[in-house]
């Protein structure tokens, strides 16, 4: 299931990038060792092997090493819940410990690292949601936390409302 629809999504993707790589080749072995389900090596390749805040490339053989590698959420998670591919990128465990909670991300980041997120968005690496997430340099207000927070408020009370009318099928009494 997945992992084929990854794998078909990012040899798509590749059609067209020519960068001397043999991205094909290496997305096909993912795919059929079954790693390409790791959100980690979907990322890794969906920036192409570059580290989103500094740019820098990963060594795929470490990417499982030592935890040198996050998946951070663009939104700390500390302020909405966002789990969707959307809301992550691959980066550096140092780099990423060092940006905490902090949103937009540093603008030192932001200048050095604009290009390659254009360079990705154009390429349709990463969607445009991601894209302005990443480029944003204002920090969420209030109204749009107050939003995040009413939408989970609004889930929690659909998975509730499940939850008890599967235990009121199950338990009629």
């Amino acid at each position: 299931g997945r992992k084929n629809s990854r794998e078909k999504r990012l040899l798509k993707l590749y059609e067209n990038i020519k960068d001397g790589r043999n991205w094909e080749t290496e997305i096909k072995n993912a795919s059929s060792s079954g790693k390409l389900n790791s959100k980690k090596l979907y990322l890794y390749y969906l920036q192409m092997g570059k580290d989103a805040y500094t740019g820098n490339d990963i060594d795929i053989e470490d990417l499982f090493k030592d935890n040198r590698y996050d998946i951070d959420h663009i939104y700390p998670r500390s302020k909405i819940k966002d789990d969707s591919l959307t809301n992550k990128v691959l980066v550096n465990k140092t780099v990423n410990n060092n940006k905490t909670n902090v949103y937009p991300i540093d603008a030192a980041i932001q200048s050095k690292m604009s290009p390659y997120w254009q360079m990705l968005r154009s390429s349709g690496l990463i969607s445009e949601e991601t894209y302005k997430r990443l480029t944003r340099k204002t920090p969420l207000t209030d109204d749009e936390l107050s939003a995040f927070v009413s939408r989970q408020l609004t889930e929690t009370q659909q998975s509730t409302k499940a939850v008890a009318h599967i235990l009121e099928q199950l338990y009629p009494k």
